[in-house]
């Protein structure tokens, strides 16, 4: 989190995924559950609609539900946005 969040500490707050069996208890400052989202079969059906809904009336939509739901989904459906503008990276 130091480098991700920009911290400026000596003490070193690192994230992970793994099972906290591995970490003293006492270093734990703080366990969040995360779920992935489930799409339902009319979630995946909408998915086909983007080029309908985007871009109508000078609106665009992007987010990582326009795939499975990861960041790089998000990042994907942004570029799509971007090529409508002519942009790319």
């Amino acid at each position: 989190m130091n480098q991700l969040q920009g911290f400026r500490s000596s003490e070193r707050y690192p994230v992970t995924l793994n099972p906290p069996s591995a970490i003293a208890s006492s270093r734990i400052i703080r366990t969040i559950r995360y779920e992935h989202p489930i799409y339902s079969s009319d979630a995946l059906a909408a998915q086909h609609r983007h080029a309908d809904v985007s871009a109508v009336q000078r609106t665009h939509y992007c987010g990582a539900y326009w795939g499975y739901g990861f960041h790089e989904d998000g990042v994907v459906s942004a570029l799509k946005v971007a090529a409508h503008f002519g942009a790319s990276l």
